[in-house]
């Protein structure tokens, strides 16, 4: 394909300041990156020599960003457990017999599903992140990368910090950008105070940011503000680590005081609707953040939690969810979701300037939604144009058909252009059974 290309005739979500939609628009993609959006038929007139992508009964939209994700192998196997046995019982046993080579697998698997289902960009904790970072390179997706960081003792199976340091200085802002390395801490239970402070050293000294675990359990949040008289928040404040360049992932049990501290400091928020459902986690107070101007963005979590990578389901759940929490049917409104699951993810990445939205000058990370589909009929313009509610009420995954990051195309036609799709379910089919064999001795009996 060219360095030029004109993606036209389909419905442009620009995801702009202004929401602006373009009912049948076109994209112009220059060199990686977004030289023109406007009308087609203008755009066509104008650009008429170039070659073109035909987009009718489309919809354009920023790439997602999944802000909270752990690739993995054992989806569907670490199931109806309340989350701290859970993770006493499968997870860390998990992390006991991982391998470098297994956890490449378990990262093409993931990526390769969030790339078929419209994410163009992930956060993603893992372990062996340095294969993790070949696997996004290989396949084309834009990934920040925070390596599972732990330093309690008898948990030396998970990162170091001076593991995390290697990875920051071979990697971050590697594969023509598309790659950060990123400072991450596991859990306040599973690492010292000494930990979240050097981090929050290190992250300045190297100009990158930190990304951990806020509160999912109310017994957890209970627990800890019983031993130090602090809630988790709160802690995290202390230690230092809260900032514009800081994510927190679920959030789900916050105090005013924690929301306020959030909102002070422009920590960002990594919303899990899906997880924290399945873990009985409970419902985050999403609606108070906003309403405090806290940055949320959207994380599908990982396949073992949630067990779906596929970012368009979950958009759904985020205002879902906070409707029924509040009784509340304008709680939060389909274009609010939306940009949580764009630009907002690309702002908590410190990305906004260069992804996120569909603006002249912007990276070209961009999807196709095809709404030629029954659950997507009709497709209303005018006065009660329904693009922005079917695609947060009703697409999922299965309906993009195409991808594009930095311009260059990831997926067409559904098909996966940056590897094989079907050797890589393959090779993760393999890994996932030796996992399992490996893990066995550490099941706890």
């Amino acid at each position: 394909m060219n360095d030029s290309l004109l993606i036209t005739g389909g419905t442009v979500l620009t995801v702009n300041e202004t929401n602006e939609v373009i009912e049948v628009g076109a994209v112009l993609i220059e060199q990686g990156r977004i030289a023109d959006v406007g009308e087609a038929a203008v755009l066509e007139a104008k650009y008429s020599n170039i070659e073109k992508l035909d987009a009718a009964g489309h919809v354009v939209l920023p790439g997602l960003v999944n802000l909270h994700l752990h690739s993995g192998l054992i989806r569907g196997t670490a199931e109806d457990l309340p989350v701290f046995e859970w993770l006493t019982k499968y997870v860390d046993p998990k992390h006991r017999a991982l391998t470098d080579e297994l956890a490449y697998a378990a990262a093409r698997l993931s990526y390769t599903e969030g790339l078929l289902a419209g994410t163009t960009c992930v956060m993603d904790m893992y372990r062996f992140m340095h294969r993790c970072a070949d696997a996004a390179e290989q396949l084309g997706l834009r990934a920040t990368l925070a390596p599972y960081v732990v330093d309690k003792p008898g948990m030396d199976y998970f990162e170091s910090l001076d593991k995390n340091i290697r990875l920051v200085e071979e990697r971050n802002r590697t594969a023509n950008g598309r790659i950060q390395v990123w400072f991450a801490l596991e859990h306040l239970t599973y690492c010292t105070e000494d930990a979240y402070r050097r981090a929050a050293k290190l992250a300045e000294k190297y100009d990158t940011g930190i990304h951990t675990h806020g509160e999912e359990s109310i017994a957890m949040a209970r627990r800890l503000h019983a031993e130090t008289g602090r809630w988790p928040v709160e802690l995290f404040y202390d230690r230092g680590i809260l900032g514009p360049k800081t994510v927190l992932a679920h959030c789900v049990w916050l105090q005013d005081s924690e929301m306020e501290l959030l909102a002070k400091t422009g920590t960002s928020v990594a919303h899990c609707p899906v997880s924290n459902l399945k873990l009985a986690s409970g419902i985050a107070p999403i609606k108070e953040l906003l309403d405090l101007g806290v940055n949320v963005g959207i994380g599908t979590d990982g396949v073992k939690e949630n067990n779906s990578l596929d970012m368009l389901e979950e958009m759904k759940y985020v205002p879902l969810l906070q409707k029924a929490r509040l009784l509340d049917a304008t709680a939060i409104p389909a274009e609010v979701a939306l940009r949580m699951a764009t630009i907002d993810g690309a702002k908590a990445l410190g990305l906004d300037k260069e992804i996120g939205s569909l603006e002249i000058g912007k990276k070209a990370d961009l999807i196709m939604v095809d709404f030629r589909k029954h659950h997507l009929t009709p497709i209303i313009r005018g006065k009660y144009n329904n693009a922005v509610s079917n695609l947060v009420y009703s697409a999922s995954g299965s309906d993009v058909s195409h991808v594009f990051i930095d311009g260059k195309p990831i997926v067409r036609e559904r098909k996966l252009l940056t590897g094989d799709a079907e050797a890589i379910r393959l090779e993760a089919q393999e890994a996932a059974e030796k996992l399992f064999e490996l893990r066995e001795p550490f099941i706890p009996v």
